[in-house]
């Protein structure tokens, strides 16, 4: 009794509705990063993840391994890193983090930003049309452009990183700067987020002077679960169509851009930027004095990602347990898939999207699944508004 939980600052005792990041206006504005940044995680998925050189500030690229290297533990824990965030990222999802979901306000204010977010199908045509325009433009106009990238994502990365910290330091300090400060142009915020943007900047800023890979992966991650909880599918129907369009756009832009652009465009745009768009593993069996890294693209983790989210969203909707539901059958075909990607590129370094493993490693299991259970036509059609609000009343 007494205690507050919140949706990004839902107060229980008074009812009032406050924004993670402060009032509609600013949602907006995220809302708006988080479009930048499907276009950015889009561009992620730029050939082989262990051997994609990337450009750095001072014009030398991140050390990947070279051709001469053979596998490496580090491969497979590019692995667990993915799974592991996945986890996490799909749990944050279904609730946020010490929020009782048993409260009809605090679940009613998180199902209104969660729609907010919800995918289309028709969105799913759009990404990709938004997508590829965006790296044309990009791989024709690479010297402007870089500067432009560089300084969204410096602003998207922080507050995705403000995201994710912002409940944990709302519950460590009691709640007591969870009142709202009017802030021009961005409207009424909480005063623990105004506290938190200087920080926030600061590692993205610390970020581009040192382009440490330690900050990259924290700012990368930071961007994963900020994606996956603020866009979401809801029906297999919806998911299938973005992932095989994702497919589809790896395979044309990898494989066939070449012959229409005169390069790879794909490749070059990727060679070309430098944000934090990968995580960054380093090698355990690398030589030489400078470190050497694989990395996975973001567009690795969050495509298959949001899939794996409405896996866990419909296991807790029908009550299954995880051991036999959807999202454990998911994971199981994710980390196979990118393990088999990681095994062939490190072993015998042949460029090609993971997109190739990870759509028919997620689809397929999931479709599997929703045939056993005789669920297919329900979960093509997908969980609707006024269903979820009832079944995810109960913690």
């Amino acid at each position: 009794p007494g205690q507050r939980g919140k949706v990004g600052g839902q107060d229980r005792k008074g009812g009032r509705v406050y924004s993670t990041m402060g009032s509609r206006r600013v949602w907006q504005g995220v809302f708006v990063g988080v479009l930048l940044a499907t276009v950015l995680v889009a561009l992620a998925d730029a050939g082989p993840p262990t051997h994609r050189p990337t450009a750095s500030s001072k014009g030398s690229p991140v050390r990947t391994a070279s051709k001469k290297h053979g596998l490496d533990p580090s491969n497979f824990l590019v692995v667990v890193i993915a799974a592991v965030t996945l986890v996490y990222g799909a749990s944050r999802a279904l609730r946020p983090p010490f929020v009782d979901m048993g409260v009809s306000s605090n679940q009613e204010a998180y199902e209104e930003l969660a729609e907010a977010g919800e995918m289309q199908l028709h969105t799913t045509f759009m990404f990709v049309i938004v997508a590829s325009g965006s790296l044309v433009l990009i791989f024709f106009f690479m010297s402007a452009m870089s500067v432009l990238i560089t300084i969204l994502f410096c602003f998207i990365s922080s507050v995705a990183l403000g995201n994710l910290v912002y409940p944990y330091l709302d519950r460590y300090t009691n709640n007591k700067y969870a009142r709202e400060v009017e802030v021009p142009v961005l409207g009424e915020m909480p005063l623990l987020a105004l506290m938190m943007a200087p920080f926030c900047f600061a590692c993205a800023i610390a970020w581009v002077l040192t382009k440490s890979w330690i900050l990259n992966n924290l700012l990368a991650f930071s961007l994963i679960i900020f994606f996956l909880t603020s866009v979401r599918l809801s029906s297999l129907k919806v998911a299938s169509s973005l992932l095989l369009l994702a497919f589809c756009y790896d395979i044309f832009w990898v494989f066939i851009s070449s012959s229409i652009f005169g390069k790879n465009v794909m490749v070059t745009v990727a060679t070309g930027l430098n944000v934090p768009i990968k995580i960054l593993v380093p090698l355990v069996f690398a030589h030489g004095k400078h470190t050497q890294f694989t990395l996975i693209g973001l567009g690795d983790i969050v495509l298959p990602g949001l899939l794996l989210c409405f896996a866990m969203r419909f296991d807790d909707a029908k009550r299954i347990e995880w051991k036999g539901g959807y999202f454990a059958a998911c994971m199981v075909g994710y980390c196979v898939g990118l393990t088999i990607c990681e095994y062939v590129v490190g072993t015998y370094h042949w460029a090609q999207p993971a997109m190739i493993y990870l759509v028919p490693g997620t689809l397929i299991p999931f479709t599997c699944v929703a045939y056993n259970r005789k669920e297919l036509a329900e979960v093509w059609e997908g969980l609707k508004s006024g269903r979820l609000d009832k079944d995810l009343m109960s913690p």
